[in-house]
């Protein structure tokens, strides 16, 4: 049930259309898209109200009869705005922009705390994300001019697993799209993102080992701390400071016989300790590093289409790739996976794929990833 594709980012370029901007009554008119600000408002899992704001772009002209195709783009981690802007670039309106011309509508939202939208970030789960999710994919499904049957999801990096999650609760969900989307677990993706990242600097392997044996530590010092407290609710004890504390003498312990050059390279130092301490200290993190995608993907209803670029140092193409496909095979579901050639973690065209490189590089996504989803979209709707 699973389709495996390699392809070359040498291709011929249609060349860009000039899109010039009329605004109007707050929607924007350009050449084969509307766009129009929205803003939608629900409760997350922790029964607090939030409002979403966002764009809705829809195709130009006359809808077909029962609407138009449609998806929600739902972002990666940390906090971004609707366009998911990073560097300089805004994958999410370019993909927006691209697809209503190809006759696709989406919604794409600011993050909650973000932008237009409230609610707090902080102290939230992937649970409450996946509420969010499923309030735009609400809402846009049953949009004016929005075929309902026929609207799905699209999510970028960590956003992936979040669609997934989302499908397998929404029966409703006529796709899922990943782009460079995780197939492992938390865990395996960071501990795979640091080994690809300090080998890509030129880090001997030796020390690259140390601080990959470093986080596995840290990760069961954060499951212990994290059991305590659940064993005793009443202690009210800063988390960054408890985790902090028992981060440290790992650290040191990981860092033994390393000179001061050596541990800057890997980080094995104090300011690293804390770091760490504030990123495990979140419920966000410890729900996450529980989660495998896996699970999600063997309750989908639905075709489910993975795109990763060859050159992404931040989620391995070969190792998830290939977890989403033996998943898919393993419980029957339609399943097409992509490999970009020299392409990275924003599918543009480059030349390592280190995180540097993103500002220098073009657009993200480059057109040809565009047009390959298109074109399974297409065959699937």
């Amino acid at each position: 049930m699973t389709s495996k594709t390699i392809i070359s980012c040498e291709h011929s370029r249609k060349k860009a259309l000039l899109l010039i901007l009329l605004f109007l009554a707050g929607e924007a008119f350009a050449q084969g898209f509307v766009e129009k600000d929205v803003s939608l408002r629900h409760k997350d899992a922790q029964g607090r109200e939030v409002v979403l704001a966002g764009t809705l772009t829809t195709p130009e002209g006359r809808a077909p009869r029962g609407g138009w195709p449609a998806m929600v783009l739902i972002t990666g981690s940390g906090s971004q705005n609707r366009d998911e802007e990073l560097l300089g670039h805004k994958p999410f309106e370019v993909i927006a922009r691209y697809m209503a011309q190809q006759g696709v509508a989406t919604l794409r939202c600011d993050d909650r705390g973000v932008g237009g939208s409230t609610g707090v970030y902080d102290d939230v789960t992937p649970f409450d994300f996946a509420a969010d999710i499923e309030a735009e994919w609400q809402y846009l499904a049953h949009a004016r001019h929005i075929n309902s049957q026929k609207t799905g999801l699209l999510g970028h990096s960590e956003g992936g697993t979040l669609a997934l999650m989302e499908a397998a609760e929404n029966r409703e969900v006529a796709f899922v799209v990943m782009l460079a989307g995780p197939g492992l677990t938390m865990r395996q993706t960071l501990l795979e993102q640091n080994a690809d990242i300090f080998l890509q600097r030129g880090v001997p392997d030796s020390l690259v080992a140390r601080r990959l044996d470093c986080m596995r530590a840290l990760f069961a010092a954060t499951d212990s701390v994290v059991a305590l407290r659940a064993a005793h609710p009443e202690d009210s004890s800063d988390r960054v400071k408890q985790l902090n504390l028992a981060f440290r003498p790992i650290i040191r312990r990981h860092a033994a016989g390393l000179d001061k050059g050596q541990k800057q390279l890997i980080g094995l130092t104090t300011q690293e300790c804390y770091g760490w301490a504030l990123t495990m200290a979140s419920p966000y993190m410890q729900v996450m590093l529980n989660i495998d995608p896996a699970d999600y993907i063997a309750r989908l209803s639905c075709s489910l289409c993975a795109f990763n670029g060859d050159k992404d140092c931040q989620v391995n193409a070969g190792t998830n790739l290939a977890r989403i496909e033996e998943v898919c095979d393993q419980h029957d579901i339609t399943c097409c996976t992509t490999t970009f050639i020299q392409m990275n973690h924003l599918f543009q065209k480059c030349s390592t794929g280190a995180v540097e490189e993103y500002q220098s590089l073009g657009q993200s996504p480059d057109n040809l990833v565009l047009e390959r989803l298109s074109a399974w979209l297409e065959k699937i709707l």
